[in-house]
Parts: C-alpha cells; sequence; structure tokens
C-alpha cells in the first residue's frame, strides 16, 4: 500500500509531455487532501511535522491553507510555490515522498490530482516575491470557451493595469499547465484582513469604470466586460475562500 502511495505521489509530481511549460515561467502545484474522519488533528500534525523537516526554506516550500467554502470546504491545499520548470521535472524528492507516504498519508483519505500552474505576471499585481503568506485567499476558479480567449485575455489585461496602476488589492492570476481543463484559470486575491480584501484606491472618489473607459475608449468598460463573461463555460466559475494555515506552512525567512 506505501509503495502504491508513494508511486501516486510521483506521479503527481510529473508534468506530462503535453502539458504547457516554458522554462522562464513560474510554477506552483497544488494538491488538495481530505483528513479521514476524526483524524484532522492527526493529520494535521504529521503534515507539519513533515513541512518543517522538508520543506523549510524558499527552495522547496510548501503553503497550506484550509478550504472554507464551497464543495471542497474542509480539505487542504497544498501549494508548492514558485518553483522553476528544472526543478518540478528533477528535483529529488524521493525521500520527501517516501515520509509522507510512511507518516503522513494514513491520516487522509486518497488526494485528488495534482495540478500545475504558472504565474502570468503581466496580470499580477502588488505581489511580493518570498513574501510572508497571506492569512486568506479568495480563489476565484474559472474556465474559459476557447473560441473567447481573446475577449477573456483583452479585458483581464486592461483590468489588470487599472489595478496595478490604482489599487493596493495582492491580486494574481495562474493559467492551468498540467492536471486540468486547458481553459482552467484561477484568479486570487490575497489578504489578510477580510474587511480590506479588495484593497484600497488610490483616492476615495476613485471609479474603476471611468478610468477604464478614460484608458481605453468611451463605453469600454462595458463591452469588454460583457465580452468577458461570456467567455465563461456554463459551468465555469467559482469562488472559495481559503485559511492559512501556518503550522503546515513555510512561512518565509
Amino acid at each position: 500500500m506505501k509503495r502504491i502511495l508513494t508511486l501516486l505521489l510521483i506521479l503527481m509530481f510529473a508534468l506530462p509531455g503535453y502539458s504547457q511549460t516554458n522554462p522562464k515561467w513560474e510554477y506552483s502545484r497544488t494538491m488538495r487532501w481530505k483528513a479521514k474522519t476524526g483524524q484532522v488533528d492527526d493529520f494535521k500534525k504529521a503534515a507539519a511535522k513533515k513541512t518543517q523537516m522538508f520543506n523549510n526554506s524558499p527552495e522547496n516550500a510548501i503553503v497550506t491553507y484550509q478550504i472554507m467554502t464551497g464543495s471542497d470546504q474542509g480539505m487542504f491545499e497544498r501549494v508548492l510555490v514558485a518553483r522553476t520548470l528544472d526543478n518540478l521535472y528533477n528535483a529529488d524528492n524521493k525521500k520527501e515522498l517516501d515520509y509522507w507516504a510512511k507518516n503522513v498519508s494514513q491520516f487522509a483519505e486518497n488526494p485528488e490530482g495534482g495540478k500545475i500552474w504558472w504565474r502570468i505576471k503581466n496580470w499580477s499585481a502588488n505581489w511580493e516575491e518570498g513574501g510572508t503568506p497571506s492569512k486568506y485567499m479568495d480563489v476565484q476558479i474559472i474556465m474559459i470557451k476557447t473560441a473567447n480567449t481573446s475577449d477573456f485575455r483583452r479585458y483581464m489585461t486592461r483590468r489588470m493595469t487599472i489595478i496595478k496602476e490604482n489599487s493596493t488589492r495582492k491580486i494574481a492570476v495562474f493559467k492551468i499547465s498540467s492536471g486540468g481543463q486547458l481553459g482552467e484559470f484561477r484568479i486570487i486575491t490575497f489578504f489578510d484582513d477580510p474587511m480590506k480584501a479588495m484593497g484600497e484606491w488610490k483616492s476615495e472618489d476613485f471609479d474603476f469604470e471611468d478610468a477604464y473607459n478614460e484608458k481605453y475608449g468611451y463605453n469600454a468598460f462595458m463591452t469588454d466586460r460583457d465580452l468577458y463573461t461570456k467567455a465563461f463555460e456554463i459551468y465555469g466559475n467559482l469562488v472559495e475562500t481559503h485559511k492559512l494555515v501556518p503550522e503546515m506552512s513555510f512561512m518565509g525567512n
């Protein structure tokens, strides 16, 4: 059984040959775990110890969030952050995987399949390289129709430009690379205070729509926003709130 679990984990770390990859991109890997009934504390304690042993530097960091809302409420999402393509392919993590299979997996159900994401740097605002993990994340998971990709990208590029120029909101967009549908994106807002999740505009009277139209033309906001929402698959737009589990996370130097 332990050998099977170890093999499963190794496969989840792997990147299929047909995935979307680029050596210059920044990658993250996510995997969701559900603790067995009555063993949540045991799972957290065992995973925390493993994190302290194997994921205690920026080079091998893992951050863990517990999902607070949605169909996966109560599950734990473990995130390998800011990896290079070489690290994903060639990292020697056999000891780490063996330790998990022997000491942690006994407290968890079989995991959901791992997913590899790359961060679209031009669509990130107020991003801090190597910063302390935020206490909360609002994770919008969307699926985009292939035929409407240009509409989605146009609005996102313009929206993020306005946010970067005028807001303190900490936000990043991640595109699926492997493990999901090719049209899958995660738009994540990071925050510590739920009352300030959306950040602050540069002035109290700032109006996003007015700024958008001034920059991109008359009625551009309504036109682009309408095409953007029509780009979603009918099943492809949900939001989850995640809460940081510090003891299961690398919290920075």
